[in-house]
């Protein structure tokens, strides 16, 4: 079934809209100016609309760790005024902590001078003040998460104060050692204003019971022990805080303290210790400090691509040069940029931090656009109307346009519906400006482009539109001529009279001519195939390879720049603070529906609870029901089925020292049964290497028990984007593929030609997914970004050759693949390396580069290696294939028959004349080479004639003109001057012959 209608019905439409263009450039010019200066009134809401970037913006939308942090929530919700349990907390948020080392690396920090410098340090952290409403003031204190002095606390307070009455009921969340030795200060065992020595430290250390030896290492960092198991030293000590954000005015004065102290921590110097530091805040405010360089890096950018562009645009000749096309181009991407911004912020979308890569992408593409339209009006003939070239331009480029538009737009929107905020955001402000560049190609641009081709044409000057004087004539006497060679490449030819007529002929790009002459010529030679098709092969295997190793899952501390204080922080913290981590949650409910029979209810339960202590991430658990059993023992109080429940609630529970358990127990609506049971397993030796398998492990023996259980850690969010990465990456490869792939199938006229650049497409993101690896890139939202624009992108190179390849018809395949390189070749070389400039700058994640220039160079290599082999080789075209070759080999034999009666005595009478640099311009010669029969002879004639430098103009033009014995001649002169071929079509394609 052919596809190629579409093609078809778009090339009229587009020869049809040209013409308005034409007639009418100034509208199409002011017409996106206007939209552009109205739509960029949203970007006054970009400061409001800026969403920051939080942990929700990089875990999987509607994450299972979501849901069962919702159900944690409502089972056993949290409020700032309740007591502040630490391993009960589920909530990080306002939440962080200072870690103070030695200024002497792995020096003892319990070391007294040391101790009273991180004192000193609390105690100044702890008057930092912010400012409220009504000139109000608030401090550590006034805005902390308090929590009760436990018993055991109270205990060693109790040994180190003589005062009962100095002592305190509650305190803000901080290290318990430093509180007890604040609080040692401000008793009486010691003055004030005196240091701590080590009789105080041995007083301290010799009050802390071993009950208490778990808690206290939560708060220690790179702890040695002696000989009775106490702690004898550490490397790094904790100074953890915790804030009250339970309405909107407390959480802005929270944010404010936070975002204070890190101003405060990062100026703070001392001669004895070294602070590290993580806040709530940390990275919202590094990803605003990306944002910002970002926006800085806008404009840079923006003039380089600019003059790459104008650059790349340029010719030695003021005529053919095209600066101002070169800068519309480039404009006009910059003008769909601000008003894709614009719309999408007057339609009150949020923006992230992600999204600010956008224009660096976007610039690419439409800087792409540029040099593709280019390549497109360079190809057309000198000899046809301005109409009839622009036609031929704006159809074959529109079209190649239309085609990766609409490919790089689907793909963008597919990303759309991934599953992670940061991702949708890129891509929802992406596939907007892909719309907008592509309407503004459509406009402004084309409008430039005719204005360019006029000036081009009316022979004015590139920069001051005024009329040049051609340099290059030829003087004419009667019929015969004589060349005065200049430095620039106009030709004047002569008719029968004597008045001068002139012509002007362009030179085409030099790489172009490469392209289809010494570049074709090699991917021809079946030995330059085979190796090829070789490495192809060797490629795909070591991608598949690298798929097999690639590494999933963005690690927290690559979210931050590598100076940044949140990564010293993260790093620090994994160092000294890893073997005890955070709690694990473990809660089993519907309890009161279950009937256990002749099984008791404490034993089920204690077996349950076993069943999470002996896995590789976790240690001892705090269970209320352990705590329960022993103290009944202690006291000989007997445990039942009956009385369980009754001695549960009123003697248990009711006991100062347990009131921490009663936020694990949940009873059913009539209060005679257990309901719902929690426990706090301690986590060990969870890092970001291993979060994914550790939660993986905990959730399969939840899901393996007959009891209905939950699990939750402060670390499934983030590590639940290992799971759905890949999962999620490829069913947005495998959708956007799909979808690119009956795109093309609608505007690539050949069937075949689509099918290998649906090749191409699997082929690239084999490769990137493959060479990630090796690059030492992990899968993550970043990289998952790039994947999606690879999709677009990597069709971008292949679709612009393959459109080249499949539109021309009734020639040999391999002059399909020498025009489709000659067209497009350039570029790809040009917007390829644009790609990388607009690229090279985005600083935010160092991965985005890489995955940029993988991108970039797989898809280049596909569209100008691999795919005009395969094209070649496996071309199903047969039938067009068959009839020229029929029709060249029938004329070659029609040719060589006249050639022995007319050969000699035409071409030695005029071999044989002495006047080398005259040649008879009468039409009767012109006339001979328009005879398909007797052509040949001036070939023959020309190649004499070319051997001793000179040029006939009339030969060639009319010879160029005759589209009928077009393929008769290259049969023939192929074949017999293999020397002269190349030379001769390099003119018929554009390029002025060397020895001229």
């Amino acid at each position: 079934m052919h596809f190629n209608f579409v093609q078809k019905y778009i090339s009229q439409f587009f020869e049809y809209y040209i013409l308005l263009i034409i007639h009418h450039p100034w509208f199409f010019i002011s017409i996106p100016i206007l939209l552009t200066v109205t739509l960029s009134i949203g970007l006054q809401y970009q400061q409001n609309a800026f969403v920051k970037d939080e942990l929700s913006q990089y875990i999987p939308i509607n994450a299972q760790a979501g849901n069962e942090l919702q159900q944690l929530d409502e089972l056993f919700h949290i409020d700032d005024y309740d007591p502040f349990y630490a391993t009960r907390r589920y909530d990080i948020k306002r939440t962080g902590y200072i870690i103070v080392r030695s200024i002497v690396n792995d020096e003892d920090v319990l070391k007294p001078t040391i101790l009273d410098a991180v004192l000193k340090l609390w105690n100044v952290i702890q008057s930092i003040r912010v400012e409220g409403p009504n000139d109000t003031t608030f401090d550590y204190p006034s805005i902390c998460v308090k929590f009760p002095i436990s018993p055991e606390f109270d205990e060693i307070i109790a040994n180190i104060l003589m005062h009962k009455s100095s002592r305190l009921q509650e305190e803000c969340v901080s290290n318990p050692l430093i509180t007890a030795f604040k609080m040692f200060l401000n008793g009486d065992l010691n003055p004030k204003n005196d240091t701590i020595d080590q009789r105080v430290l041995k007083l301290v250390a010799d009050s802390i019971s071993l009950d208490l030896l778990t808690s206290i290492c939560n708060f220690l960092g790179g702890i040695t022990f002696d000989e009775k198991h106490r702690i004898s030293g550490a490397k790094a000590i904790m100074l953890p805080y915790a804030l009250r954000h339970s309405t909107v005015f407390q959480d802005n004065l929270a944010e404010k303290w936070e975002l204070k102290l890190a101003d405060f921590l990062l100026q703070y110097a001392s001669n004895i210790i070294k602070t590290s530091l993580w806040t709530y805040e940390t990275i919202a405010i590094e990803s605003a400090n990306g944002r910002e360089q970002l926006i800085k890096m806008l404009l840079p950018s923006f003039l380089t691509l600019l003059l790459y562009t104008i650059l790349c645009c340029c010719l030695p000749s003021w005529i053919y040069s095209r600066p101002w096309l070169a800068a519309g181009g480039v404009v006009s991407v910059a003008g769909a940029i601000i008003s894709a911004i614009g719309l999408l912020l007057l339609l009150d979308y949020h923006i992230t931090s992600v999204a600010y890569l956008m224009p660096f992408v976007i610039f690419s593409v439409g800087v792409d656009n540029v040099f593709i339209t280019l390549s497109a009006w360079r190809s057309t003939s000198l000899t046809d109307s301005f109409e009839l070239r622009m036609k031929k331009a704006f159809t074959d480029a529109s079209l190649s346009i239309t085609i990766t538009s609409l490919t790089d737009f689907i793909s963008f929107i597919v990303g759309c519906f991934a599953p992670f905020k940061s991702v949708q955001s890129f891509c929802l402000y992406a596939a907007t400006a892909i719309s907008f560049t592509y309407i503004y190609q459509l406009t402004f641009f084309s409008a430039i482009l005719v204005l360019t081709s006029k000036r081009e044409i009316a022979k004015q000057h590139c920069l001051t539109f005024q009329k040049m004087i051609t340099s290059r004539k030829r003087k004419y006497s009667g019929s015969h001529f004589q060349v005065v060679p200049y430095k620039s490449h106009t030709i004047y030819l002569s008719t029968i009279k004597e008045e001068k007529k002139t012509i002007t002929y362009r030179n085409n790009h030099l790489i172009a001519n490469f392209f289809r002459t010494t570049y074709s010529d090699w991917l021809l030679k079946p030995f330059v195939r085979l190796i090829v098709l070789l490495l192809f092969i060797l490629y795909l295997i070591v991608s598949i390879w690298g798929c097999l190793h690639v590494k999933i899952g963005l690690e927290p501390n690559k979210l931050l720049s590598i100076d940044s204080y949140g990564h010293e922080g993260l790093s620090v913290m994994e160092k000294y603070f890893s073997d005890y981590g955070s709690y694990l949650h473990v809660w089993m409910y519907n309890l009161s529906q279950i009937n256990f029979s002749n099984r008791q209810i404490w034993t089920v339960l204690e077996d349950e609870i076993a069943l999470y202590e002996y896995t590789e991430y976790t240690g001892l658990s705090d269970s209320w029901l352990r705590t329960m059993i022993q103290y009944f023992e202690k006291n000989n109080i007997a445990i039942t089925s009956d009385n369980f429940v009754y001695i549960l609630k009123n003697i248990f529970l009711s006991q100062p020292q347990f009131a921490r358990y009663k936020r694990d127990i949940l009873f059913d609506s009539t209060g005679n049964l257990l309901d719902v049971s929690r426990v706090l397993v301690q986590l060990r030796y969870v890092g970001a290497s291993n979060q994914s398998r550790a939660m993986r492990i905990l959730r399969n023996i939840a899901k393996s028990r007959t009891i209905k259980t939950g699990v939750y850690a402060d670390f499934f969010q983030f590590a639940e984007q290992y799971d759905a990465m890949l999962p999620g990456t490829l069913s947005t490869i495998a959708i956007a593929s799909f979808a690119v792939i009956i795109v093309s199938l609608l505007l690539i006229p050949k069937k075949v030609t689509t099918f290998w650049v649906s090749l191409s497409i699997i082929t690239v993101n084999v490769g990137i997914l493959g060479f990630m690896t090796f690059w030492n890139v992990r899968l993550d939202f970043i990289s998952m970004i790039t994947i999606v624009m690879s999709v677009g992108f990597c069709i971008d190179f292949a679709s612009h050759l393959a459109f080249n390849f499949a539109k021309d018809e009734g020639i040999s395949t391999s002059e399909r693949m020498r025009n489709a390189l000659y067209n497009v070749g350039v570029p790809i070389i040009q917007s390829a390396s644009s790609t990388i400039i607009a690229s090279i700058d985005s600083y935010i994640f160092r991965s985005f580069l890489k995955m940029i220039i993988l991108v970039i160079t797989l898809g280049a290599l596909h569209g100008l290696l691999i795919l005009p082999i395969l094209l070649t080789l496996f071309n199903c075209d047969n039938k067009t294939t068959y009839a020229t070759s029929r029709k060249d080999k029938l004329n070659v034999r029609t040719m060589k028959k006249v050639s022995k009666l007319t050969l000699t005595s035409s071409f030695s009478a005029w071999y044989d004349s002495s006047t080398i640099t005259a040649i008879d311009t009468t039409p009767k010669y012109i006339h001979t080479c328009r005879n398909p029969i007797v052509s040949h002879l001036d070939i023959i004639t020309l190649q004499s004639y070319w051997d001793h430098q000179s040029y006939h103009p009339n030969v060639y033009e009319k010879y160029c003109d005759n589209e009928l014995t077009s393929t008769l001649h290259q049969t023939f002169v192929r074949q017999s001057y293999p020397n002269f071929y190349t030379s001769f079509t390099d003119f018929r394609y554009g390029s002025i012959p060397r020895s001229l």
